[in-house]
């Protein structure tokens, strides 16, 4: 059904008086002003008699609304949201903005009413939005200015239109109607806003029913905990965190809320600020439906298009967490034993609340930080409008059957129908649950709007709104959902109020999240794939690789949970839906983030730089390792020569202690020939992982010193005894070339007697001489008896 084609008009005016009426209202306007410039005061002439104006309730130094730089911009809305009915004025204000540097001189405001009733989402969205529906409609009232409106000012008017002027009747159908207002001065129109109310005859109307999603998360930061200075602000009476808990506890609205609050909480243990365990305790207690965001409300749909293979869960929380601060204490606030060991003293044990777990003196465990009765835990609610087919996988694959997307991610739905919230995902990817961006924007608004105009203005869109919705089949009941944003403003006051002025709109019904996911899913409307800013996964891409390499490098560690708990915590938190908005702040602390890890990345080096000489055929080489941990590290050393001159043998392993170096000899062996070699040293994991840029050590090799010095020793040995063994020889020979005569007795061949055969003679022994007397002289031989005696053998 389409707008145009059904005439619910107002009663128009005789048609003598509506023609002469149209053709006349700028002329008139245009005398009008005259009359004003020349100093002739008149009281709203020609307006009927029960028409009236007041002058301007204030001058706002800031606008109700975003403002263009350097224009004049209008806005329009009824003072109260209670349906306008038959008899009775429309009294609207008119908030006008001058946000140029001239002073804008006294001209007119007209009020003008829809031609049509407001039946459709495209007809009160294309109303809305002069650019595409520059028919201003009806008008009903033309008021002069009596003021000037100053350079960078804001001045609000207040205007009731009589019931006449406004022409409605109990015989016109209930809903939204749309107003405009135009300033103009001379013949221009300096500016023009739309506006909406509601008309109402007591009709029976089908409220619509709608579920309100709450998100309690707390500013944008780049730590995976609040510290306790932070959460005594934020829990304090004005403080961001109890506001959002005060505007929706005890109403009908679902909670979600981030488990980084309530983790935050519970690990101070006795530190933790009384506000924030009162806090907790109000949390319990509301009997609101709640549901867990994901840690840190990091964003899903961010973290599976970054290429998380599952959704980041906290890993441990063991690195934040001080014993001391869950000691049992006896009266006296001595720490005791075990509750009941203690004989003669009362023993104090923690409170079973939700802020401080059950505990028997002993820190509590991960899951008892996280720990909370939550309505539902299936639930994930990614960025919104931002969710790609890719993420339903990994969604359904994590645990969660539920995911809320917002309109961008849906089409197909009917213009003139609205659809219910939920709708089927296909096969194996659950459901979804599709905000009503419309009343959300509305919703949204009004909750941080700073002035009672500009809520009132948000408000009456509110009302239109679900009004259009209920009216576009009467009788046909509607399920949406409307959300609150992430990131709360410090200056959202307003939530309290929104929520009870909704819940007074008679065309208006609350609906539970059970109910909300138990409607019939929406028909004809397709799930739509979209994508997070590229650059914005880009950098998630680069925190995700950074915690891989963290986790490898933690084998190192003699306790690697203090870093592998760290930094899931803050990667979470860095993943923070809260971040979106704030795009150079984020991408500020995303490197940050990159350059704290290189630091502990290189927090191990090898500290040796080289030349070394290398003199011998195998050696021990000496690298020195510091490790600036405050924990000891085991790494492997593994050294890879440049060339073949070098031989080294297989990775060492080496610990080194907290803040301190050691050296570790690395065995090597030359092999032929000499010169320059780059040994290539890097470490590793126990594992084998590299955790840092190898480091390069100049070596200078001369390993055939040692073998050359062997060769000369032995040819020194060799030519020494050669030497000896050659002289000797020499000798030998000289003695052998001299000749050698000796004297033997003659003997008579005729004397010899052959010994008979077999036997032996036995010669005879010689007789001893007679000795000679001392004092005989010997006898000289003659010379034929000195022929017969021996002869002397000659030298």
């Amino acid at each position: 059904m389409v707008a145009e084609s059904v005439l619910k008009h107002r009663p128009a005016l005789p048609g003598a008086i509506r023609g002469v009426w149209s053709r006349t209202r700028r002329p008139l306007g245009v005398l009008l002003i005259g009359l004003l410039a020349g100093a002739v005061p008149v009281a709203a002439a020609g307006l009927p008699a029960s028409a009236s104006v007041t002058a301007p309730a204030f001058t706002a130094a800031q606008p109700p609304a975003a403002v263009s730089a350097n224009a004049v911009t209008l806005h329009v809305a009824p003072t109260t949201l209670e349906p306008l009915k038959a008899g009775q004025d429309l009294t609207v204000t008119v908030t006008v903005q001058n946000a140029t540097p001239d002073t804008i001189s006294p001209g007119t405001i007209d009020l003008f009413l829809a031609e049509r009733a407001l039946i459709s989402r495209n007809a009160l969205n294309n109303w809305l939005d002069p650019e595409k529906n520059r028919k201003s409609g009806d008008l009903m009232l033309s008021q002069p200015m009596t003021a000037s409106i100053q350079p960078d000012s804001t001045e609000i008017f207040t205007i009731a239109v009589p019931a006449d002027a406004v022409g409605l009747t109990s015989g016109n159908a209930w809903g939204a109607r749309g107003i405009a207002a135009t300033l103009s001065t001379g013949d221009r129109v300096r500016a023009e806003g739309r506006g909406t109310f509601v008309w109402y005859s007591d009709e029976e109307v089908t409220p619509v029913n709608v579920s309100l999603i709450m998100p309690i998360t707390v500013p944008a930061q780049s730590a995976g905990l609040i510290t306790s200075k932070a959460l005594e602000t934020f829990t304090a009476p004005t403080g961001v965190l109890s506001r959002q808990l005060d505007g929706v506890v005890g109403r009908a609205v679902t909670i979600a809320i981030d488990p980084l609050i309530i983790a935050s909480i519970r690990i101070l243990g006795s530190a933790a600020p009384p506000s924030a365990i009162a806090w907790l305790n109000r949390l319990d207690q509301a009997p609101n439906d709640i549901f867990p965001l994901s840690y840190a409300d990091a964003d899903l749909a961010l973290q599976s298009q970054a290429g998380a293979e599952l959704l980041l869960t906290p890993t441990t929380f063991d690195q934040a967490i001080d014993p001391a601060l869950f000691t049992l204490t006896d009266q006296a606030g001595s720490p005791t034993a075990d509750p009941g060991t203690q004989s003669g003293s009362e023993t104090t044990v923690p409170s079973a609340d939700p802020a401080t777990p059950p505990t028997d003196g002993t820190p509590p465990s991960m899951e008892e930080l996280l720990a909370w009765e939550y309505s539902a835990t299936d639930i994930g609610w990614p960025t919104e409008g931002a969710v790609a087919n890719t993420d339903l996988d990994l969604f359904t694959a994590s645990g969660l059957t539920t995911t809320i997307l917002g309109g961008s991610n849906v089409s197909g739905a009917a213009g003139d129908f609205t659809p219910n919230a939920p709708l089927a995902l296909g096969t194996g990817n659950g459901l979804g649950l599709v905000v009503d961006d419309p009343l959300a924007t509305a919703l949204r608004t009004a909750a941080s709007a700073s002035t009672d105009d500009a809520w009132r203005e948000a408000m009456s869109r509110v009302s239109s709104q679900l009004a259009v919705v209920s009216a576009e089949r009467p009788g046909t009941a509607r399920t949406l959902l409307a959300t609150f944003a992430r990131g709360w403003p410090p200056s959202a006051d307003r939530l309290t109020e929104t929520i009870d002025a909704l819940a007074g709109l008679p065309w208006f019904a609350p609906s539970t999240l059970t109910e909300l996911r138990a409607s019939v899913p929406a028909e004809d409307v397709d799930f739509d794939s979209q994508a997070e800013p590229a650059d914005r996964v880009a950098l998630a891409g680069e925190l995700l690789k950074r915690e891989t390499a963290v986790t490898a490098f933690s084998s190192t560690l003699s306790d690697s949970a203090v870093v592998t708990g760290t930094q899931r915590l803050d990667l979470m938190a860095l993943l923070s839906n809260s971040w979106a908005s704030q795009k150079a702040g984020w991408m500020d602390a995303v490197g940050t983030s990159l350059a704290e890890s290189s630091t502990l990345l290189g927090s191990i080096t090898v500290a040796t730089k080289g030349p070394i000489n290398v003199v011998g055929s195998q050696v021990d080489i000496p690298v020195t390792l510091d490790n600036a941990l405050n924990q000891a590290v085991t790494v492997m050393v593994r050294v890879v020569p440049s060339n073949g001159r070098l031989l080294v043998g297989d990775a060492v392993e080496s610990t080194i202690e907290a803040q301190s170096a050691r050296t570790v000899t690395i065995p090597v062996t030359a092999a032929v020939g000499n010169g320059a070699v780059t040994l290539r040293v890097t470490l590793l994991t126990p594992a084998g992982t590299v955790i840092s840029e190898p480091a390069l050590i100049p070596i200078n090799v001369r390993a055939d010193w040692e073998g050359l010095g062997s060769l000369l020793f032995a040819a020194f040995v060799v030519l020494f005894f050669g030497f000896g063994v050659w002289r000797n020889i020499l000798r030998r020979r000289r003695e052998r070339s001299e000749p050698v005569i000796e004297d033997t007795p003659e003997t008579d061949p005729g004397s010899v007697t052959e010994p008979a055969t077999g036997a032996t003679e036995e010669p005879e022994e010689p007789e001893e001489p007679e000795p000679m007397p001392a004092d005989a002289a010997p006898t000289p031989l003659s010379p034929a008896s000195a022929s017969d005696a021996p002869t002397e053998p000659r030298a």
